[in-house]
């Protein structure tokens, strides 16, 4: 299947009802997102410049997957690390992103699929490119990235490179565009916790006289029994959702 025919059809509610495999909710969340994540591990980026044959391919290798649903309600599935979300107070709600939209932040870059009936309901769900790596040896040009030298680029803010400083916006420009892989390529793919993602506790506040919860980063100071994130300060998220791929030997 296509990524883009995936990602249109995709109902997360939907998706774990159909889900067979798995004991509980949280273990069906891993599958039906691995599988989201296979599709986008056996693609990759087609950076080209324009009016000429010259291309660089940009293939993830290792993605985090991140959702968070909005409104009310003990079902809900939240992920209070996720950017682009509507504010706890209820106010300033975010309209959801065409599916397929490249969302860059701080921590890199996301391939968003949005969905639901409207901001308020919206489901948040995105794939940050955590590791990838870059084959340019189509590229016709003297100035190479030479980023193709590192086999997996494992910062994910090097992607703005990757994708955006291959050529210039001058004499016609480039492009980005996804180009599926081949399903009858083999790889497995592993599960592991998100890097350095903290687990969030809900503490109440105050804003214009009307109170409110509000998510704040679980401390190893006030829990220090708990696994912490890499930087040591937070407690780890321990949800399955970083996804890496490793060729068959």
């Amino acid at each position: 299947m296509k990524l883009e025919d995936k990602i249109k059809s995709f109902d997360l509610r939907t998706e774990l009802e159909n889900k067979k495999e798995g004991k509980n909710r949280d273990e069906k969340l891993v599958l039906v997102f691995k599988d989201l994540a296979r599709l986008i591990l056996q693609g990759y980026f087609l950076v080209k410049k324009n009016n000429c044959d010259s291309f660089v391919k940009v293939q993830p290798t290792c993605v985090e997957i991140y959702c968070h649903e909005e409104g009310e309600g003990d079902d809900k599935i939240k992920d209070y690390i996720v950017y682009h979300r509507n504010k706890d107070n209820g106010e300033d709600l975010k309209s959801l992103f065409p599916l397929g939209v490249l969302h860059n932040h701080v921590s890199g870059i996301d391939i968003t699929f949005e969905h639901g009936k409207d901001a308020a309901q919206a489901v948040r769900l995105s794939a940050l490119i955590r590791e990838f790596s870059v084959d340019e040896s189509h590229k016709n040009e003297e100035q190479l990235s030479e980023l193709d030298k590192v086999k997996i680029i494992d910062k994910p803010t090097y992607l703005y490179d990757a994708l955006y400083s291959q050529y210039s916006v001058f004499e016609g420009g480039f492009s980005i565009q996804w180009v599926d892989g081949s399903e009858e390529t083999v790889f497995e793919i592993s599960e592991e916790q998100r890097c350095n993602v903290a687990e969030y506790e809900l503490k109440e506040k105050m804003d214009k006289n009307k109170s409110y919860e509000s998510p704040e980063k679980k401390t190893m100071e006030e829990h220090p029994d708990a696994q912490p994130t890499a930087n040591k300060k937070y407690v780890q998220d321990m949800r399955m959702w970083r996804f890496k791929r490793s060729f068959k030997k």
